[in-house]
């Protein structure tokens, strides 16, 4: 029992060690990231905002000239106008670069233009989160820091299973005696508090690495062909608003090449929030506007629905604000483990030191 315990603080330890370091950074940027959207709305609120409302949605007047200025890139509506005084907006995409176009939704005319919109601040913690700001690369090391955080939190789990029950009845008691003993205490209680939510980011996340390593192994980035998009694409939202009355379309994508579709992602009403916001779409021919195929997510296999929920649920969008905040307190939780852990084990490196004998007098 004693080597089994041994063999497992081992592990903890030295994963611990290897990945902390990445483990903080990936926790830290994380945490931001679950409020990304309001971030961005908060930067950008001039760009997105209009001086007077507009009574309808046109995108026809302004996709085309869009596409004739940006050739070479992918053209896309990340989100559609949810109020009458917000702007359009076209994400266009190129590799790892970013821009973004804001145009009135009822003239076409271009309102602003953030041209290096990679560089904004949300975009660059999620390159942190997702790739350590190395590439492929780094895509690989985040899947490998992932596979860590996952031993860490099992073997912390063996190691403190018989103070669960302590921690969670505050019982635990924190020592003070040594700086040793405070940072080890406080290890412990984070540790079994952050548990659960530990082991659904570990799960939830090394599901999205995967994907995003097999992906980047496949090969380079294929050759972006914006085709002539002959169909209307403000008649194909409503044909399919028709069609499907209970489908909320929320972003847009155009094909990429000659052979590709006008896709209309978004989700039912009748979806649980944790189905996420874009994860159904109905796909559209571009020449003839003809509604073609519909993929509801809520149809789909039980599989496919399970590895499609944990992408919105390792990020929390499948809720409101309070559940937010939960998520960005409990995703600082590994990186402060990765602290307290080094210090522990900087202050184990420490020399002891000597007990000094009384000397004896010489009456005794």
């Amino acid at each position: 029992m004693k080597k089994r315990i041994k063999r497992t603080f081992s592990i903890h330890h030295w994963c611990g060690l290897i990945a902390g370091m990445f483990i903080l950074a990936i926790s830290v940027s994380g945490s931001i990231l679950v409020f990304d959207d309001s971030i961005d709305e908060a930067v950008y609120t001039r760009e997105a905002r209009l001086e007077a409302p507009t009574q309808v949605l046109h995108i026809d007047k302004s996709f085309q000239w869009v596409r004739a200025q940006n050739p070479g890139w992918d053209v896309r509506i990340p989100s559609l106008p949810t109020s009458p005084d917000q702007a359009l907006l076209y994400e266009l995409r190129q590799g790892q670069f970013r821009k973004w176009v804001f145009v009135h939704p009822e003239t076409g005319q271009e309102v602003a233009t953030v041209p290096q919109a990679h560089n904004r601040l949300t975009y660059v913690l999620l390159n942190l989160h997702y790739n350590l700001l190395s590439g492929t690369p780094g895509k690989i090391a985040v899947l490998l820091v992932g596979v860590a955080l996952l031993l860490l939190t099992v073997t912390g789990f063996i190691l403190y299973r018989k103070s669960i029950v302590k921690v969670l009845t505050f019982r635990q008691k924190v020592s003070f005696k040594s700086r040793r003993s405070l940072y080890s205490g406080l290890h412990r209680v984070i540790g079994v508090w952050a548990l659960a939510f530990n082991l659904l980011i570990c799960v939830t996340g090394l599901s999205l690495a995967i994907t995003v390593v097999n992906s980047a192994l496949k090969g380079g980035n294929k050759e972006i062909a914006v085709p002539q998009v002959t169909a209307s694409v403000d008649a194909a939202v409503a044909e399919a608003r028709a069609a499907y009355p209970d489908f909320v379309i929320t972003y847009v994508r155009f094909p990429t090449s000659a052979d590709g579709k006008l896709q209309l992602l978004g989700h039912l009403h009748s979806d649980p929030s944790y189905y996420g916001k874009l994860y159904s779409k109905v796909q559209v021919n571009y020449q003839t506007g003809e509604l073609e195929d519909a993929y509801f997510l809520r149809d789909q296999p039980w599989l496919d629905r399970f590895l499609t929920v944990l992408h919105p649920i390792h990020f929390g969008d499948y809720a409101g604000l309070a559940v937010k905040i939960l998520y960005s307190f409990f995703g600082l939780m590994p990186g402060l483990l990765s602290v307290s852990g080094f210090v522990i084990w900087y202050y184990r490196q420490q020399p002891k030191p000597e007990r000094r004998r009384p000397k004896l007098t010489r009456a005794a």
